[in-house]
């Protein structure tokens, strides 16, 4: 799959670091769900907490710069929720073949 960019020009410094994580999390193979699981809430922590700490004209301008950031992750996540499942299909399907075969 192609590389995220889940950086934007109000990124903090912390958040960038995460999202490094969660970058090289994608590249690797199997991706460990546990451990996306975990980023994703972190993740969040840091966006509010940042959020609460920005005035109101901050919190519309990054929070803007997030939801795209945010409308990506939710994107790639469902297609590999995709993947997974047909994967679980395939080797279900090839499991009854087996049966039936034995």
């Amino acid at each position: 799959m192609k590389k995220l960019t889940l950086d934007h020009s109000l990124t903090p410094a912390n958040l960038k670091e995460l999202n490094q994580q969660l970058s090289e999390l994608f590249e690797a193979s199997p991706i460990d769900e546990m451990t996306l699981l975990e980023l994703v809430e972190k993740r969040d922590v840091i966006i509010q907490t940042h959020l609460e700490a920005c005035n109101k004209t901050q919190q519309k301008a990054f929070a803007k710069a997030e939801l795209d950031v945010n409308g990506v992750l939710v994107a790639y996540t469902k297609n590999l929720a995709k993947v997974s499942l047909k994967q679980l299909s395939d080797l279900i399907r090839g499991r009854k073949a087996v049966k039936k075969y034995k």
